[in-house]
């Protein structure tokens, strides 16, 4: 009788280690499927630009050869109102969307013109463009997004992604590295960092967010002439090297 209580006692406990055995592979699997790369054309967060703030771009391109370009652009929105401030050639451009039209200030010597016939920003994009989702994947076919935590940047908790490209095979491949800072409060990513195979490293980041535009940012001054766009083009010419 106790040789059968024994071994009933330690079948019980080989059971209970079994399954607990069981449970921990379970969680660890689980663990393991969450750091797993899941391929969505959409990301795995919720992006909203606001409908009025203003905030500095700054893309820093840095080549294989460790020669470095700094652009930045200062860019504000209220609903359809746009405004992407930039300098030039140490010439200051300032260009506007609003119900008028899209328009293209030259501070500097207090003109502007009609941009009718430009296609879009100073960069040659278009006015949405300028906004924060232009920070996400601009030529990403296919994404995929591995989630890599939580970084502080200047002092905001960001969540940090991994992007990744999925080949028409299905076969995930990545031409380089390209990686994501989304900020959780303002809902929009805020940097991403990428890699080409050629070493060139380019950083594209949102910095002086503040969700607010006054009115002014998106008015041409009364005291600016109106020119043609020809002739401002041509002085805008002019002043770079």
């Amino acid at each position: 009788m106790r040789a059968r209580r024994k071994t009933l006692l330690f079948c019980a406990a080989a059971v209970a280690i079994l399954t607990a055995a069981c449970a921990a592979s379970r969680r660890e699997a689980k663990e393991s499927n969450a750091n797993k790369i899941v391929v969505s054309t959409t990301p795995p967060f919720e992006t909203k630009e606001p409908e009025r703030y203003r905030a500095t771009r700054t893309i820093t391109i840095t080549s294989a050869s460790g020669e470095t370009t700094v652009t930045k652009n200062l860019i504000a929105r209220d609903g359809e109102l746009r405004r992407d401030e930039s300098t030039t050639g140490g010439q200051q451009v300032v260009y506007l969307t609003l119900p008028e039209g899209r328009f293209v200030l030259l501070p500097n010597e207090k003109v502007y013109a009609a941009a009718t016939d430009e296609p879009a920003a100073s960069d040659g994009e278009d006015a949405s463009e300028t906004s924060p989702d232009r920070l996400l994947h601009a030529e990403l076919i296919t994404p995929g997004y591995q989630q890599l935590g939580k970084e502080t940047i200047g002092g905001k908790d960001l969540q940090k992604y991994r992007v990744v490209v999925n080949n028409s095979a299905g076969e995930n491949v990545s031409a380089g590295e390209t990686l994501l800072w989304f900020d959780e409060k303002l809902q929009m990513p805020v940097r991403t960092e990428s890699r080409s195979p050629n070493g060139v490293r380019t950083v594209n980041e949102l910095s002086n967010v503040v969700l607010d535009a006054g009115k002014t940012l998106f008015q041409i001054p009364k005291d600016y002439e109106k020119i043609e766009f020809a002739k401002l083009r041509e002085r805008l010419k002019s002043s770079q090297p």
